[in-house]
């Protein structure tokens, strides 16, 4: 007999208890990155797993750095739903202790409440139940605890993905949620970029002796402030972006600064031309070194992006569309995110791959963080339904 909603409806409801409980422990593994821990959380899942009869692996590149990887269903399509274990300090304006969670009118408080052990704790639900229906299974899910995803990700997915073999036909990411009302169908290319100057010190009253290393900065940021990355425009996207995120030089005013760097964030759309952005901000530093007589300027890459986008007619969007409106009453929009998650190294290496998750936008890396135990109750359901329609045979991924 076909698997109905009203039965994953449910299971999830009769399983409150246990969504709670995964949720509370989760939090009360301390995974703050750095150092990480991750294993703490790792711990959880993998007890979980073991009670449920789900088999897994762990891989660690660094001790105690550890990443999770459990299996349900006998073959293909793997649909992969990678989440964190690690969580950003604590920081200031917390009224209850972090890790310890505190529930109120239905949400859950605590680091890593929304961002991502909530929906972590909804995946445990969804995998259960899958578990449970084993046999009916043609595909599989493939759930991915794991490590370093606040700190680039080194450790965790893209180690997972470079050196482990982790493959899938696609992948849904529960991260940077929208409350279930967005999917991210793409992402934005991404510069992070270092400037750097250096001149030659001197005396703050005698300047002409020196070479100021900032004086050539602040050109070349004043003739790049306004530009952008030009490329075709696209609805799913904000406009492209330039940031200047810092910038250091000197220490005190009676000294001319020999050294000046600045660091530069530019995110640009599918389209552009991410080589012709560099070369555009080389020039304009080329020509600022041309005018900046005893100055040395370079410029650094330290990390290029590319753009990603998914096509829109992937099964995998479909369904999430479908099973949403079906749970929620709503159907989420279509978007293209300006940030960056691991939904990128998974596309850049073949496998297609979305943004989905729940909890209010904004709680994450806040003090305060919470989720509401109803609306991931609803998660729960729906990327239960949503893997039925990928893994159970009803269509092609």
């Amino acid at each position: 007999m076909p698997v109905t909603r009203t039965d994953v409806s449910a299971f999830v409801n009769a399983r409150a208890g246990d969504l709670r409980t995964h949720l509370a422990d989760l939090i009360r593994a301390r995974t703050v990155n750095p150092p990480g821990d991750e294993h703490r959380a790792a711990a959880v899942l993998t007890d979980f797993c073991r009670r449920s009869g789900i088999p897994f692996t762990t891989h660690e590149k660094v001790p105690g750095r550890t990443n999770v990887v459990a299996r349900v269903g006998p073959g293909r399509p793997r649909i992969a739903v990678p989440l964190h274990l690690d969580t950003v300090p604590a920081g200031d304006g917390w009224t209850t202790d972090p890790f310890e969670p505190v529930v109120e009118g239905g949400r859950v408080i605590g680091r890593g409440a929304k961002d991502d052990k909530g929906p972590l704790a909804a995946m445990m639900l969804a995998a259960r139940f899958l578990k449970e229906r084993e046999a009916g299974l043609c595909g599989q899910l493939v759930l991915i605890g794991a490590a370093d995803e606040e700190a680039g990700s080194t450790l965790g997915m893209r180690y997972l993905l470079e050196e482990c073999g982790l493959e899938a036909e696609a992948a849904i990411v529960p991260d940077a949620g929208h409350a279930m009302r967005i999917i991210d169908v793409g992402e934005k290319g991404l510069l992070h970029l270092k400037v750097r100057a250096e001149g030659r010190q001197a005396h703050g009253s005698e300047p002409e002796r020196g070479a100021s290393a900032l004086w050539p900065v602040v050109d070349f940021l004043g003739r790049i402030r306004s530009w952008r990355p030009p490329g075709p425009p696209n609805e799913l996207f904000t406009p492209p972006t330039l940031n200047l995120g810092a910038i250091h030089a000197g220490s005190v005013p009676n000294m001319v600064p020999g050294l000046c760097e600045c660091l530069i964030d530019v995110r640009y759309l599918p389209g552009t031309d991410g080589g012709a952005v560099l070369e555009h901000l080389r020039r304009v530093l080329a020509e600022v070194a041309a005018a900046a007589a005893g100055v040395r300027l370079d410029l650094e890459v330290l990390s290029h992006q590319l753009p990603t986008l998914v096509d829109a007619g992937h099964p995998m969007v479909a369904a999430i569309e479908r099973r949403t409106e079906e749970v929620t009453g709503r159907r989420p929009l279509r978007r293209g995110q300006s940030g960056a998650t691991v939904a990128k190294f998974l596309i850049l290496r073949g496998t297609p791959a979305v943004g989905f998750s729940c909890g209010p936008e904004g709680v994450e890396h806040a003090a305060g963080e919470w989720i509401d135990l109803g609306e991931l109750a609803q998660f729960a359901e729906v990327m239960t339904l949503v893997l039925l329609d990928l893994i159970g045979g009803g269509q092609k991924v």
